[in-house]
């Protein structure tokens, strides 16, 4: 095995909670996320370490150094020469060990009393602006459903980030965690099923937008606590540095930000009084903004995406009510044109493209139950996905990479590290004599 320490992060996190002899709920309660992602980890933790039981785990460890458990001293420090994970040496008896542990085990409860971090609460928001004062503690279930797979979980529990894929890469930036709004970027490379971090955004804020153009990932505005804010930082993978580009004309809350033929348009928003219709685009040649066509009405927490030539945005909040209707937009008039409505309203969903196809992945308030869609500009018509939770799943982010649909964190009772996968469909077979194709 590798000399370095395989485990990321929230794995290390987890282990040690099993070493303290916590199970997967007490787990999932002390580190914010639903027992399932605990699952993930531990299984995780296993195949990385070569190991078969929680006890084995702890043990190798604990003699690598890797955890500090009270009582048990560290067994032998690994060296340069020394590989990571070598076959157990030691003056203990392996049957010494297991009673010790044992013991450890039994009082471990008494010492390391599970203590969840209290959220920090957003006051002074509309509810469709934060999911601070909806957290019950209580995950949405999961459920085995055809053609969606569980994933890595994203280190951040979080819900209302911004997110978009380079290089085959899904990068999460900022968003709502128990703790209040953050600047946390993390990347997942669904190649290895791991998640890196990356720098953090210069500002810790929620509802942002983010896509990218020309190898660069643009994030636009977002919600710092109680003000919407209109700063646009630039993320160059490259250097892994970030910089500021011209702000938006005015600070957005809750907008939507999609790249197509080499500029940016941002789409909707809320400015921490009212809503908006507004269409900005970003020409990155002349480092400047401007303002197209505005959206039939208001809208934020909408759902946004370019295909063929277009920009289609979909659902919102209205500031009173979820909305369902659906309109795109040409770039080359500047117009807006009515498309099918969704099938439910709802805000607060994740939406991809690709081919010919839209996906709307949950979305919704409070406990209104998922649905998941997809819309075929073939033939107009939309069709409904099985959905992998039983429960809310709201203000997730959604890409596609290669075959899968990919979406991670989000809103389920409490706020998700979850990463989910759904094979999406590429290949359409249709019959011959099909109208309407160009």
């Amino acid at each position: 095995m590798s000399d370095a320490n395989p485990l990321t992060r929230r794995e290390t996190e987890t282990l040690n909670l099993l070493a303290e002899g916590l199970s997967n709920d007490e787990i999932a309660s002390q580190l914010g996320i639903s027992p399932n992602t605990v699952k993930v980890h531990v299984r995780n933790i296993f195949e990385k370490m070569d190991v078969q039981s929680r006890t084995e785990a702890t043990m190798e460890a604990v003699r690598r150094g890797w955890i500090q458990v009270p009582g048990v001293a560290t067994l032998s420090e690994p060296t340069s020469e020394t590989p990571s994970w070598p076959p157990l040496e030691s003056s203990w008896r392996y049957w010494q060990l297991l009673v010790a542990l044992a013991v450890l085990v039994m009082v471990a409860p008494l010492i390391f009393w599970p203590q969840r971090t209290p959220a920090t609460a957003v006051t002074s928001v509309p509810d469709f602006a934060t999911d601070s004062g909806s957290v019950s503690g209580s995950a949405t279930p999961r459920q085995d459903v055809a053609r969606w797979s569980q994933r890595a979980g994203m280190p951040t529990a979080r819900s209302r980030a911004a997110g978009s894929q380079i290089d085959g890469r899904l990068i999460v930036v900022g968003g709502e965690t128990a703790d209040g709004d953050t600047d946390v970027v993390e990347m997942y490379n669904p190649d290895l099923d791991i998640w890196q971090s990356l720098p953090v955004r210069p500002v810790a804020a929620r509802s942002a937008a983010a896509a990218t153009l020309d190898g660069r990932l643009y994030v636009a505005g977002g919600c710092a606590g109680e003000v919407a804010i209109n700063n646009v930082d630039r993320y160059d993978p490259q250097n892994q540095t970030w910089d500021s580009v011209a702000s938006l004309p005015e600070s957005r809350c809750g907008q939507a930000l999609v790249a197509l033929d080499g500029r940016l348009y941002a789409v909707g928003g809320w400015d921490g009084a009212k809503l908006s219709d507004t269409l900005f685009i970003y020409d990155p040649a002349e480092d400047r903004w401007e303002e197209g066509r505005r959206l039939p009405e208001l809208r934020a927490f909408l759902g946004v995406v370019p295909l063929q030539g277009k920009i289609y945005a979909l659902g919102g909040h209205d500031g009173t009510q979820q909305r369902a209707e659906m309109w795109h937009y040409n770039p080359l008039d500047d117009t807006w044109t009515e498309s099918p409505s969704l099938p439910e309203a709802r805000s607060g969903l994740a939406t991809a493209a690709e081919g010919v196809s839209i996906y709307a992945i949950g979305g919704g308030e409070g406990d209104q139950p998922p649905i998941n869609e997809r819309f075929d500009t073939l033939t107009q018509t939309w069709s409904t996905i099985d959905s992998p939770y039983q429960g809310p799943w709201h203000h997730a982010v959604a890409v596609v990479i290669g075959p899968n649909l990919y979406v991670a964190g989000g809103w389920g009772g409490e706020y998700l590290t979850d990463t989910e996968a759904y094979q999406a469909s590429h290949l359409l077979f249709l019959p011959l004599g099909v109208q309407g194709l160009q």
